[in-house]
């Protein structure tokens, strides 16, 4: 038996990832009896400075893999984030795929294209990068990759991606409903239920659900996120009621207020292992 642990948005520029983070990550893989670690996208905004060498230092305690997220995207050329889609790795009678997916804005179908790129132009992370063709033919192109692909694998099949594969994930809340569009692709799942894929990890939109099974297909997601999202970051307001703010739903600016604080800082130094572990996906393979 292989286990397989899944992590993903680890955002280790904005989350400030230093040596006790990354201790701290290790032991956390060690005590999980990880065997070998997948990242499902978003690790940092620089991937040869940041990520890369991140890597290199777990893989002195573990098999590591990886697949892009948007983020991993900034400063590559489109044959540079090719190269890293479509890994297959074996594991006893268990295929790992990974890759990191795209949108297609069909999970806003009422508004327009012009609308979508307006929104994406004004405000999404994706307007930094630089793509060959519009969002659609991206989309298009992967999933007829795709296709080609879970046609000629047998047995079991694990799909790590970055983007959301099922519109039941999506946020029902009207601030972010406007970048809905751009968080993945329904097409993605319906590859998944005719090849029979087993199990999905996924990340990119930074909230944590239960694993949950659409269609014979079982689906997880428990991106890290940013540490104003955090558990222990809303724990610790709980905890200490004396910072919180006037509008505490303003994650960004609550966090700033306390994140040099000296009791912040030893809050989560006690409980970032926690955090952790809850953000890491477990699936065991028969040998």
């Amino acid at each position: 038996m292989t286990r397989i642990g899944f992590m993903s948005d680890l955002h280790l520029d904005s989350n400030q990832f230093g040596h006790f983070e990354r201790q701290t990550l290790k032991d956390v893989l060690k005590k999980a009896r990880i065997d070998h670690l997948h990242i499902a996208g978003d690790l940092s905004n620089d991937l040869a400075k940041i990520s890369l060498p991140f890597i290199e230092d777990l893989r002195q305690e573990l098999p590591i893999s990886f697949n892009l997220g948007n983020h991993d995207m900034l400063g590559l050329s489109e044959q540079e984030i090719s190269g890293y889609d479509f890994q297959v790795q074996q594991f006893g009678q268990t295929k790992l795929v990974s890759f990191s997916g795209w949108y297609d804005y069909s999970f806003v179908p009422e508004k327009s294209k012009e609308e979508h790129l307006r929104t994406k132009t004004n405000f999404w992370f994706d307007r930094r990068l630089e793509r060959h063709l519009d969002d659609s033919s991206i989309t298009a192109h992967i999933l007829q990759k795709l296709e080609k692909l879970l046609a000629s694998l047998n047995g079991p099949i694990i799909v790590a991606l970055h983007f959301v594969p099922h519109k039941d994930f999506l946020y029902d809340h009207p601030y972010f409903q406007r970048f809905n569009a751009f968080l993945g692709s329904q097409a993605f799942h319906q590859l998944f239920v005719k090849y029979e894929v087993t199990d999905v990890v996924f990340g990119h939109l930074h909230h944590r659900r239960q694993s949950q099974a659409i269609d014979g297909v079982s689906y997880h997601m428990r991106p890290l996120g940013y540490i104003r999202e955090w558990k222990l970051t809303q724990n610790f307001f709980n905890t200490f009621p004396q910072y919180k703010i006037a509008q505490m739903y303003r994650l960004h600016k609550r966090y700033n207020t306390v994140k040099n604080l000296e009791e912040f800082l030893n809050y989560k130094k006690k409980h970032l292992a926690d955090e952790l572990r809850d953000a890491l996906i477990i699936l065991d393979t028969k040998s």
